[in-house]
């Protein structure tokens, strides 16, 4: 069904199958698009995937079997899981290529921004580099996770599938199930965040300065990393390469007030300590 071959390099572009196309068009009634890249947005391409951990790098090339671009993706990437004969899991992403437009401040504005109703005062910056690099490494870090199990699971549907009949471990780190953090770690305005447009958007513009206080309580990167374990750790992944790999900034500014993730000593612990195995 999908062609792979392990011989061609990363980041392994190719035009996206119109069944595939078809199925993602249905699921999110959208008018999707295949998107072929210029040569110039593949060279962009190919350096956010060069630029990554080399482990991370070398799960890559065993497991990608394409990477497609979608013009009008909700959202900014998709990552998919398929399993080989012996339940092995491969993946395939989806990218918006409206992250070659945008850099980085941009792209992660627009998403903070999909929360609220109306108009608000909330921006990210995080540098001029395209914001396609901010969904290389988010992407990346789920194709890892579910080749490695970083987390219990990716998605609970892979692990029913791999696993019949068995049940994926309830808690992980701050999490006391998939998409329910701990008390500790939780925050009362996180069950109102729907991005992209998945659901009606629950918060108000003045709502803005109080979920930023009370995330930068949390020991999640962002307000996204805070949907899920695996977005946690994709975003904790983010927030550590393009930092620390990659000597951008990032921080989030609402209402003149600064807050940096990196500087949140729970946040960063969580970062050194869990994203070991995509380092090393």
């Amino acid at each position: 069904s999908y062609d792979f071959d392990a011989s061609i390099p990363l980041p392994r572009v190719r035009p996206m199958p119109s069944w595939i196309l078809q199925q993602w068009t249905d699921m999110d009634e959208m008018p999707y698009e295949a998107y072929t890249p210029s040569l110039g947005e593949a060279k962009i391409l190919a350096a956010a995937f060069a630029g990554l951990p080399a482990p991370m790098k070398k799960v890559l090339s065993e497991r990608v079997i394409a990477v497609y671009l979608v013009k009008g993706l909700k959202g900014n990437g998709i990552t998919e899981w398929v399993l080989d004969s012996s339940s092995r899991p491969y993946v395939y992403m989806i990218l918006n290529p409206a992250g070659f437009r945008q850099n980085l401040s941009q792209l992660l504005t627009e998403r903070d921004r999909t929360l609220f109703r109306g108009p608000v005062d909330i921006r990210v910056e995080s540098g001029e580099l395209p914001g396609i690099f901010y969904t290389v490494a988010h992407e990346s870090t789920h194709a890892f996770d579910y080749v490695r199990d970083v987390t219990p699971c990716t998605d609970p549907g892979v692990y029913e599938a791999r696993h019949p009949g068995a049940k994926a471990a309830g808690q992980w780190d701050a999490w006391a199930e998939y998409a329910k953090p701990k008390p500790e770690a939780d925050y009362p305005l996180r069950t109102k965040l729907h991005f992209y447009g998945f659901g009606a958007p629950e918060l108000d513009a003045s709502q803005a300065a109080e979920l930023c206080s009370q995330w930068a309580g949390t020991p999640f990167a962002s307000f996204y990393g805070s949907r899920s374990w695996a977005e946690d750790l994709a975003e904790l992944f983010v927030l550590r390469h393009l930092t620390q790999d990659m000597n951008q900034p990032l921080r989030r500014i609402c209402g003149g007030k600064v807050y940096s993730p990196w500087d949140n000593p729970k946040v960063r612990e969580r970062a050194r300590k869990l994203l070991k195995p995509l380092y090393r």
